[in-house]
């Protein structure tokens, strides 16, 4: 793995290398770095080898259940052969290890987790009373042959499947986490890691609580920079083999510590976490002008001198603060734009602030490693070719992407009427904004990076069979035939059409879904925007394996999801890549095209009223 090469270039990595790769982890965490560090080790000689490293990092991210409470379990009893001296002992000249955790070990866990987690989040929750902590112990425990009161492996088991307070304790979410349904192959079934999954009615406890799937359903989209799809070579590059991940490890599969990009996801996470929960004052009144030109501003700066431990220092600033970029290395300028304009979208998008901080915050972070599990980070880091970055959060609710400089002032300056289009059409099924934000690095030179966060258009409780990026274009608008086998490529106009594909609608539900598409594609045009897709998603009824109703219709308000007109299909939809503007660069494409093409009307770039014409022309001959 290049971020082991990146980590040890000597071959072997020591604890304090580890830790320092964590980031803010490996500062506040001193025993989850610790706990992380001897569980991986299995040889007990010191060091993290490759094998060590890759072993470890691959059961966290595509481990089976087995194997990740087997690494679960390890982690969490560092402390108890720390207290029994075997962690330094080499294999077979260590005495036994301890048969499971005792009570001053799982209280030391349990306030470490909570003390990281206030440094990440900036809050000060009490750590749980001694009482609650040695009940909860005494639920899940056993007593050993030495009669000294144990967690064993069989125990500590039982309390992730079954104990929402054992679970609570360790800082994980007590909900489902999203399933990558691109990673199943063929017909095997979809394995949920255990810190992940919901509870069921065990033992004394009973938890009502659904076992119900939820995916992320990412999508592979190919594009050229430049928008060269439109040229008949431009063919579209060979999607990379997804049956054998842990063959053939993707680029954006999952960020993890040593990742490269590691430390700009703990800074994001944190900086989210931290201005979702900054009260915005009145937020029922009216919004002003001066609402979508606001900031909120925050220096992140690691404090290791005051106190007796690392800390956050946090820092709200006015806006027009004038930084200094060379005074720490290690500060971090988080700014949240608009943030009360966002807080309205986020509620029209039916998106609570709680659900917003858990999806996008370092809550859960700290529990759900010690748990042997790296999915509360962003899954999915995927570099398209215009450079951009996609973060799915955890439970694949949120895309953040970034963009530009020049494309986040655009949203700055558009923000009003995008507000006002999505409030008055409820409906409507452009990309849900949920926030704009900009992060500038100190140690990078003052460098600043620029994002937005959105709604995930296939985010559902099925699995996503067939996807369509469709423009309304035919020049270059189709993709190779040994991908068309890989259901997370996004199919092309063209194979829409060769493979004979319609949206089978009901005579009402087909023109609900036009009037839509049409209110949002006239708004999208006066707005002199173009180059936007309709993302299609289908799920077939005959090859489905989730608890679907076909019966039951979705909600009829909703137009992102709606049943086809024979009960066998589901379709979700959204209207995607909505923030390019018919700029002069646009302008000279357009001219360029025309030229080589011959004038074809087939191509991508074109004006944003002819665009919109052909879009909703196109649409309409694929409904049956």
């Amino acid at each position: 793995m290049c971020s082991f090469r990146r980590l040890a270039p000597t071959g072997l990595i020591t604890l304090p290398k580890f830790r320092e790769s964590l980031g803010l982890l490996g500062l506040f965490g001193k025993l989850l770095a610790e706990s992380l560090f001897y569980a991986f080790d299995y040889d007990n000689d010191g060091y993290l080898n490759v094998v060590d490293f890759t072993r470890a990092v691959l059961i966290m991210l595509i481990g089976s259940d087995k194997r990740r409470l087997e690494l679960s379990f390890r982690i969490l009893q560092t402390p108890s052969r720390q207290e029994a001296g075997t962690i330094s002992l080499k294999e077979g000249d260590a005495p036994d290890e301890p048969p499971g955790i005792d009570l001053k070990s799982f209280t030391r866990i349990v306030n470490d987790i909570r003390t990281t987690r206030n440094v990440l989040t900036g809050q000060s929750v009490p750590n749980p009373t001694p009482e609650h902590v040695d009940n909860v112990f005494k639920k899940n425990s056993s007593l050993c042959i030495d009669g000294v009161a144990r967690i064993t492996q069989h125990d500590f088991e039982r309390a992730v499947h079954c104990s929402k307070e054992f679970v609570e304790l360790m800082g994980a979410p007590c909900s489902v986490y999203a399933v990558e349904a691109s990673l199943v192959a063929g017909n095997a079934p979809v394995e949920v890691s255990p810190a992940c999954r919901p509870f069921t009615k065990c033992g004394s406890e009973d938890f009502n609580i659904r076992r119900q799937r939820t995916y992320i359903n990412r999508t592979t989209k190919h594009r050229r920079r430049h928008h060269d799809s439109d040229t008949d070579e431009s063919l579209p590059l060979k999607a990379q083999g997804i049956t054998r991940p842990w063959l053939s490890p993707r680029r954006g599969l999952a960020v993890y510590f040593g990742h490269e990009r590691w430390n700009d996801v703990i800074n994001v996470m944190v900086g989210l976490g931290l201005t979702a929960r900054k009260e915005n004052g009145d937020v029922t009144r009216e919004l002003e002008p001066a609402d979508f030109t606001d900031k909120l501003t925050l220096s992140i700066l690691p404090d290791t001198i005051s106190g007796l431990m690392p800390s956050l220092k946090f820092v709200e600033h006015d806006d027009g603060h004038q930084f200094q970029l060379d005074d720490d290395p290690n500060k971090i300028i988080f700014t949240e734009h608009a943030p009360l304009v966002f807080k309205r979208l986020r509620k029209l998008m039916n998106l609570s602030e709680d659900a917003y901080i858990q999806s996008v915050g370092p809550e859960h972070l700290v529990g759900n490693m010690m748990l042997g599990n790296l999915s509360t980070l962003s899954e999915l880091l995927s570099e398209g070719n215009s450079g951009a970055l996609f973060y799915f959060t955890a439970n694949g609710r949120l895309v953040l992407k970034t963009v530009t400089r020049q494309t986040a002032e655009f949203v700055q300056r558009w923000l009003p009427s995008y507000y006002n289009h999505t409030r008055e059409n409820p409906q409507t099924l452009i990309t849900r904004l949920a926030g704009l934000f900009s992060i500038t690095q100190c140690k990078k030179g003052g460098s600043t990076t620029y994002f937005i966060i959105m709604n995930n258009v296939f985010y559902s409780s099925v699995a996503i069979h067939r996807r369509y990026d469709l423009k309304g274009s035919w020049v270059g608008r189709s993709v190779p035939l040994h991908e068309r086998k890989d259901h997370t490529v996004a199919l092309k106009d063209l194979d829409m059409v060769e493979l004979e594909e319609f949206m089978e609608l009901s005579e009402d539900r087909s023109r609900a879904l036009f009037d839509t598409l049409q209110r949002d594609v006239d708004f999208l045009s006066k707005s002199m925007l173009m180059d936007y897709s309709l993302l299609l998603g289908i799920h077939y009824r005959s090859i489905s394996e989730d608890d679907v109703n076909w019966q039951q219709d979705p909600d009829p308000r909703q137009m992102s999801c709606f049943m086809g007109k024979n009960r066998d299909r589901l379709y979700f939809v959204g209207l995607i890549d909505v923030l390019t503007e018919w700029d002069v660069r646009k302008r000279l494409e357009y001219a360029w095209r025309r030229l080589r093409t011959f004038n074809n009307p087939g191509v991508s770039c074109t004006p944003p009223e002819r665009y919109a014409e052909r879009f909703i022309s196109f649409m309409k001959r694929r409904v049956a």
